[in-house]
This record gives structure tokens, sequence and C-alpha cells, in this order.
């Protein structure tokens, strides 16, 4: 069971419907899913290594000494994707109780950590004997060396499964916001040539898939109106035909810049798929309507929206007073109606501490 790009990602489609009650013989399919995660010749590559360190490593090119590389094994990425799948791997064991499995995979999930550099605040590759590959530059495109078709900027925030372990290790709140800022701000001039980096945001690069998730990370750090406002500004400026004719700011890659639009459009997003969170951020639809396949639908009205009034004040789901950035599947599956009253200003509304979404890493 192969999947794309570098791991066995189809644990989070099987994980994901698991836990919106989709039925379906997922103890069957498990084998084939740990298969893919313990096999070092099933599709993730180098796991033999990552297996037994922690990490993939990466090597400099000889004869090379200057970034970017186009070459190499992506290691710094690799390390963060097969920690993400191993979370999924991790739930789902214990949900079909397997017990022993779920540790050995909860474990591996913190991998991630190791290609965490603390002294600079990145994600950055490493050599066999455990060295940070240097030099080093985050800002550069690194194409299969350390990365994969991203910078060290898009990377670091491919920790979809621990956004809060995330935030914890560039130093709280203060520390991820100014990173997450900072991000979406500098200006984006790398000295390399950079493959598949277009409809750029600062460092992000949405014509890309790697950093497609990181405008909805605000909701884990106490500034979801940055979402409402980022999320706003890529609908209306990084879609749609130009006289290039062109329909995305770059690729669709399986639908799923396609896909971002859908969902953002509507006004939340499944920044981990696997899981059975929404995170909500500002629709550009006065009302929309979901048919739930149960019979049932799912109903968002924003009040008073406009292109100007794009900030949450505040909201209720079926009535009651809704304080998250965030809902279950389980809130909508039975049918639901989301109410956002929106405004011009940001507000203080989701900001809370305890109304983040879940994350590996408790608060």
């Amino acid at each position: 069971m192969n999947t794309s790009f570098h791991a066995d990602n189809a644990v989070f489609l099987y994980l994901g419907a698991m836990r919106r009650g989709i039925p379906f013989d997922y103890a069957a399919a498990y084998e084939f899913l740990r298969r893919n995660a313990t096999d070092p010749k099933g599709p993730r590559d180098f796991l033999a290594e990552y297996d037994k360190q922690g990490w993939v490593s990466d090597e400099v090119p000889a004869g090379n000494p200057s970034p970017p590389y186009a070459g190499g094994k992506a290691g710094a990425a690799k390390t963060l994707e097969y920690a993400w799948d191993d979370h999924a791997m991790a739930e789902m064991a214990e949900r079909l109780g397997k017990s022993e499995d779920a540790r050995l995979f909860r474990k591996r999930a913190t991998n991630w950590r190791n290609v965490f550099d603390s002294s600079i605040g990145f994600v950055r590759g490493r050599t066999a004997d455990g060295k940070w590959i240097a030099p080093f530059d985050p800002a550069e495109p690194y194409y299969n060396f350390m990365m994969k078709e991203a910078s060290g900027w898009s990377t670091l925030w491919l920790v979809p499964h621990d956004v809060q372990g995330l935030i914890d290790a560039l130093g709280g709140r203060a520390g991820f916001n100014a990173k997450l800022d900072e991000f979406f701000s500098k200006p984006y001039n790398p000295t390399g040539i950079c493959r598949d980096c277009t409809g750029m945001i600062g460092q992000y690069v949405h014509g890309n898939q790697p950093d497609q998730q990181a405008p909805f990370l605000y909701a884990w750090s106490g500034q979801p109106w940055k979402t409402q406002e980022l999320t706003r500004r890529i609908l209306s400026d990084l879609y749609g035909s130009d006289a290039s004719s062109y329909g995305y700011s770059g690729m669709d890659d399986q639908g799923a810049t396609s896909s971002w639009y859908a969902m953002a459009a509507l006004g939340f997003y499944p920044v981990d798929p696997s899981s059975d969170e929404y995170i909500i951020g500002s629709p550009i639809f006065d009302r929309s309507v979901l048919r739930m396949g149960n019979g049932k639908a799912l109903e968002i009205v924003a009040r008073n929206n406009s292109a100007k009034n794009l900030y949450i004040q505040s909201a209720t789901l079926n009535g009651r007073p809704w304080s998250k950035p965030w809902f279950r599947h389980s809130d909508i599956a039975d049918g639901a109606k989301l109410v956002l009253t929106m405004g011009p200003k940001p507000s203080a509304w989701g900001s809370a501490p305890g109304d983040a979404p879940p994350s590996m890493s408790r608060h």
C-alpha cells in the first residue's frame, strides 16, 4: 500500500473515517498500515535508520558546498511526516485495543523533536553522526536536501499532530506567534532557484502543499483573528483566473489546493485530516448548508458578513455560545447550526488558552 510523497499517509484516511463513524473493516486495514510503518522494505524510505536513531539523516553533496542543494534524502521533512503518521497509527491502534502498538507509535510520534534545532528555532537536517547540517539558511528553497520542495521556514510548521509541542519548543505563545508573524511577513528573496514556489505571502507558499495548514495555526496560539484575516486574503488573492489563465497560484496535487479553497470558503479546515477536529476560519458566504449524507445538515450562517467584516466577534452552535475556534465532527454529525457574528475589527473571540484545539502535547 504505497502513497505519494514521503510516508504511508494512508493512515490519515482510515483513522479520519474511523473517527467520523464511517463503517469499514478497520482492523483488516490496520494490518496493512502497520506493515507500512514497520517494514523497512515498505513505502517508508530509510525506515531502519529512522527506527534506530529517531530521524532520517542527509548527506552534504560532495563538491558542492553552497546551498541550496537539489538532491538528498529530504531527511528532516521525512522525519516530520513519519512522526505525524506514527501519531495517527498510535491513535488507531488504541481504538482497536492494540495497546502495545499504541505505545510504540506514540513514542515514535515525538521524533519530530529530533530534527528541531532549539538553538535557532527551526527544523534542520542532521548528518548520520547526529551533527546539524551547516551551512543552513531557513529562507533557502531546498528541494530534496533536508526539506521536500520547501524551505526551512515552510517545513517548520509540519507538525499538525503536536502544534502545542511546537508552541512550547518556540518559547510559548508569544514566541510562536512572533515566528508565525515573521513567516507571513518576511520578504521572500532566496539566492537559489525555488521549484514550485508560487503564491507567496512572505515565506508562505500557497502554490505548493508543505505549509498550506500554517494560516490556521493561530487557533492554537490565541490569535485566531489572524487566521480569519489570512484565509480571507488567500481566498481573495491567490485563486481565480488572471491574464495567464491560471485558476491556482500553483499546483493542485490530488485536490489539495482546490479542497483548501472549498473548505476555507465555507469557514473551516481540517489541519490534521486524521483527527475529527475542524479549525474555524472566516467564511465568504453569508449562509451555506452542507448535507451530511445521513439526512442531516450543517448550516453555517455569517451575520453582518462582508469583505470588510471578516473578523468573528462571537459565535453560537445550536443556539449555545461557542467560544472555541474549532469544533469536532461529533458536534455536527447529527446536524448543527453554527452562527458567526462578523465585524470589521479583530476580537478576543477564541483566544483563551482553554479554548485551543487538542494537541498531542497538552497545555
